[in-house]
């Protein structure tokens, strides 16, 4: 429980670390202009207000508000750092933390002159916003970002042309892609199309190169190509320059001629402007936006910093959330940066906050009910969680119902509600308009069907959405389908002949290793295998697991302890069923019963599959009767002998 600070305490603590308390000295004012008295008196009053909850903050803001049993926001006292308001999703108390900061300090430092000017843009005020920026514009650590705002405030005020000199002289400084798609996104808002063409063509490499799996560091640099791209071609489409649009979009189909369907999907998008938004963006859309991207872009410096010192990044980007909450209260009605946020906050278990974020929409959407089922199940609220689905079904919008369906049957499937859930995976393919549309939603319904142990079902769908999209990921889906209905050597010729195109693909190694793991007794292949993916790949928990799981199978349980608790800590705050039932099988092995039941129990929790879950049940009941693997003796691997790529080149 958090100590209850008096009132009097806290505005004693203000007045010393302000100086206030000679400053507002009674008898030095007498006969004095009591202006600057009452002005002084009014921003520690404001200061001492935002502990129990009334903050100094736009509309926008305070509608972020956490609030308590009472009805009335919870008050800084709450928080015991600014990074836990972000964290709670009261972007509010975070605004009010800085400004509450400012006052202690008896200035306001640059960081908080960039916090409290957005939120000033976000009430309107941008005389009030451009004079509190100025503030990170003469600072040494945040000009670069003074700038970018000083800009966009620019344009909020209407200095069009203003705006844009102040951003062009900021954009070679902002970080990653952030300073030409924010000065497109401006040039485009005020009414200068052609200008905002023009920087998006020269960000457009020439040729395109599509990494070759996911752990190719290519994979950053497209991702940023056909970010570009889509935001190029919306622009030229809403020009009526389609053949264009569609030209950009066929350059990446040339890069990635395995997902032709999708890229035909896109053009046929361009062509009849279904499903697609190409309104134009309002100036405080457009900030948005970029503000969104530009906390991105500082996600992605921290990525790439990490990887050059060989780590992994770990725990919450609570600056990369903190600005794109800022953003969201410039445009509140941005459903895709509201999603993305809760999002985060998701994949770092803060459920409550993604709730929250959710609830404080101006409406509820299908999407935004979606996100809240999938919090409310993880709160183990089932109710509520049912609730939220229905709510999503019913909000779908006619070009919606085909997504909407498609999450739904799979929230429906781990709420273990058969019928719902198999029901929408039947009716679903039917809704489906093209066939990267109807591949996708064979796709899911297939993993609804081997959810609940239907394995012929789940092998037909997985079929069909091979035959309508046969890209990787599909080819993948079906062998584990064919393995789950024994056809297991179908499915191993499937993988070797996969792994033969991606040799140095970690997870395409993770696959064909753990596949022989589980389906075959070729444990020392298995091991070889996995071994060159865990060298590519050390700090992947799933790799771990498969490696440490190949180990157990030759009879190393130390050594599989060792890299599955990895994998466990790897993929912490969040679980995996099946990291929780191998660990369950090593502990019971090596006598700790109670260590390997608690194991089984997360397992169990996490929402196994319906024949998994069956199994799982019964070693919690009953134990394991069967002896631990017979201890092997380790494969021998050496990853230079087969001319193997090292994880250095990788």
């Amino acid at each position: 429980m958090k100590p209850v600070f008096p009132s009097a305490i806290i505005l004693a603590a203000l007045l010393s670390a302000t100086g206030c308390a000679n400053q507002l000295n009674k008898t030095e004012l007498d006969g004095a202009d009591t202006s600057e008295f009452d002005t002084r008196k009014q921003e520690i009053l404001g200061a001492l207000s935002a502990y129990s909850g009334v903050y100094d903050v736009s509309p926008a803001a305070m509608a972020t508000a956490v609030l308590g049993e009472d009805g009335k926001p919870v008050g800084l006292l709450a928080y015991d750092s600014p990074v836990d308001a972000v964290k709670a999703g009261d972007i509010a108390a975070f605004i009010a933390a800085m400004k509450t900061s400012a006052f202690k300090n008896g200035e306001t430092g640059p960081f908080e002159s960039v916090v409290v000017s957005i939120d000033e843009a976000a009430a309107g005020d941008m005389d009030a916003a451009l004079e509190t920026i100025e503030t990170a514009l003469e600072s040494d650590d945040m000009t670069i970002m003074g700038g970018f705002l000083n800009a966009w405030y620019l344009a909020l005020d209407g200095q069009h042309d203003e705006a844009v000199d102040a951003h062009r002289a900021v954009s070679g400084t902002l970080p990653g892609l952030t300073g030409d798609l924010s000065l497109a996104a401006l040039l485009e808002t005020v009414g200068r199309e052609q200008e905002a063409l023009a920087v998006y063509s020269a960000i457009t490499p020439t040729v395109i190169t599509a990494p070759e799996h996911e752990f190719d560091p290519q994979s950053l640099l497209y991702g940023h190509v056909k970010l570009v791209i889509a935001r190029q071609a919306i622009l030229l489409r809403k020009l009526g320059r389609i053949d264009e649009a569609k030209d950009l979009y066929a350059r990446l189909a040339a890069a990635e001629p395995e997902e032709t369907v999708s890229f035909d999907a896109a053009l046929e998008q361009i062509e009849t402007g279904r499903g697609l938004d190409d309104k134009t963006l309002s100036v405080q859309e457009a900030f948005a936006r970029s503000l969104s991207d530009y906390s991105l872009a500082l996600s992605y410096q921290r990525l790439i910093r990490s990887a050059f010192v060989g780590e992994r990044v770990r725990g919450f980007d609570d600056t990369k959330s903190a600005f794109a909450q800022l953003a969201l209260i410039i445009d509140p009605e941005n459903e895709d940066l509201r999603l993305a946020i809760v999002g985060d906050l998701y994949d770092e278990t803060f459920f409550d906050a993604a709730i929250h974020v959710i609830e404080t929409a101006p409406e509820a959407t299908a999407s935004l009910s979606l996100a809240a089922a999938q919090s409310y199940l993880r709160l183990e609220k089932p109710a509520k969680s049912r609730k939220a689905l229905d709510a999503a079904i019913k909000l779908a919008e006619a070009d919606e119902e085909l997504g909407t369906y498609s999450s739904a049957m799979l929230i429906y499937a781990l709420l273990d509600d058969e019928q719902k859930a198999t029901d929408l995976a039947e009716k679903t393919p039917s809704l489906a308009l093209t066939d990267a549309e109807k591949a996708s939603a064979h796709g899911t319904s297939s993993a609804i069907y081997s959810q609940f142990g239907q394995f012929e079902q789940a092998l037909f769908h997985a079929r069909a959405a091979r035959n309508l999209d046969d890209t990787h990921d599909r080819r993948m889906a079906l062998a584990n389908a064919l393995a789950e209905a024994d056809e297991v050597d179908e499915a191993l010729r499937l993988i070797r002949t996969e792994s033969l195109a991606r040799p140095n693909d970690p997870y395409m190694l993770n696959t064909l290793g753990y596949f022989l793991v589980e389906h075959t007794e070729k444990y020392a292949e298995a091991f070889r295998v996995l071994a060159r993916a865990n060298a590519l790949a050390p700090a992947d928990p799933y790799i771990s697991d498969s490696f440490g799981w190949a180990r157990f199978k030759l009879g190393d349980l130390e050594g599989a302890k060792r890299y599955i608790e990895q994998s466990r800590a790897e993929l912490a705050p969040n679980i995996h069923w099946e990291i929780e039932d191998h660990l369950g099988d090593i502990y019971w092995h090596m006598g700790d019963k109670d260590a390997a039941r608690d194991a089984w129990q997360t397992a169990l929790d996490d929402y196994p599959s319906e024949t998994k879950r069956a199994e799982i049940q019964d070693k919690l009941d009953n134990g394991i009767s069967e002896p631990a693997p017979e201890r092997k003796p380790l494969p021998k691997v050496s990853l230079g002998d087969e001319g193997e790529i090292g994880r250095q080149d990788i």
